[in-house]
């Protein structure tokens, strides 16, 4: 049998990743041989403020995922995060924060994505909130001085880099969005429907050990 592979490419604040969180760390607790990349959706002319119009389509959005895969969205993510005139829908300190990481392994760039998660949808803390995100790195045991830089010229070329790679793969198997989980049996690669395993997590270890769903 050949080696399996899979690749779990995500933005941390993207409401559709959030909602496929469960189905991310059920696959990773197989001990599958898992790489993830921050997709680093969210930047530029994809990173709008939210009372422009933002905020209302993704009320709807994320009362659907929520609906569909039961995880919680606080009223204070939505007040304060959502509902608030100031919020920017950038998630460059995220990716930023995944590349810091990234080198230690799927295990560990996830725990910081659940950091970081819980602090935006539970907690409602901005994108824009850096010492958030100091905090968060150096809570999953990143040195102070390390994680005070995390933001650095080298980090920010690291992060754009694992955006690219990621970009080249939905593009090989034409995704247009995230989350997107690969698996890659030799030289095939195929783009798993991650949906199906909603409402049971647990489920996706079967692909670990048996021919892909599609």
């Amino acid at each position: 049998m050949q080696d399996i592979k899979f690749i779990i490419i995500y933005d941390t604040y993207c409401g559709w990743c959030y909602g496929a969180a469960p189905v991310f760390d059920a696959l990773i607790k197989t001990n599958a041989n898992v790489e993830v990349l921050h997709r680093h959706l969210f930047q530029g002319i994809n990173a709008p403020k939210m009372k422009e119009g933002k905020g209302d389509y993704i009320l709807k959005m994320d009362a659907q995922i929520a609906k569909l895969t039961g995880q919680e969205f606080s009223q204070k993510y939505i007040e304060n995060v959502v509902l608030s005139n100031n919020e920017i829908l950038d998630s460059t300190y995220s990716a930023l924060a995944a590349a810091l990481v990234h080198e230690q392994g799927a295990f560990k760039e996830f725990s910081l994505r659940q950091r970081l998660e819980k602090q935006r949808f539970i907690e409602g803390k901005s994108a824009q909130n850096r010492e958030a995100i100091i905090q968060a790195l150096i809570e999953e045991g990143i040195e102070p001085d390390s994680a005070q830089c995390f933001d650095n010229k080298h980090n920010v070329i690291k992060a754009d880099m694992l955006s690219k790679r990621a970009v080249k793969l939905m593009a090989q198997v034409s995704s247009n969005g995230v989350p997107t989980i690969l698996k890659i049996e030799g030289n095939t690669i195929t783009k798993i429907n991650h949906s199906q395993f909603y409402s049971h997590p647990e489920l996706i270890s079967s692909l670990a050990t048996t021919s892909t769903l599609n």
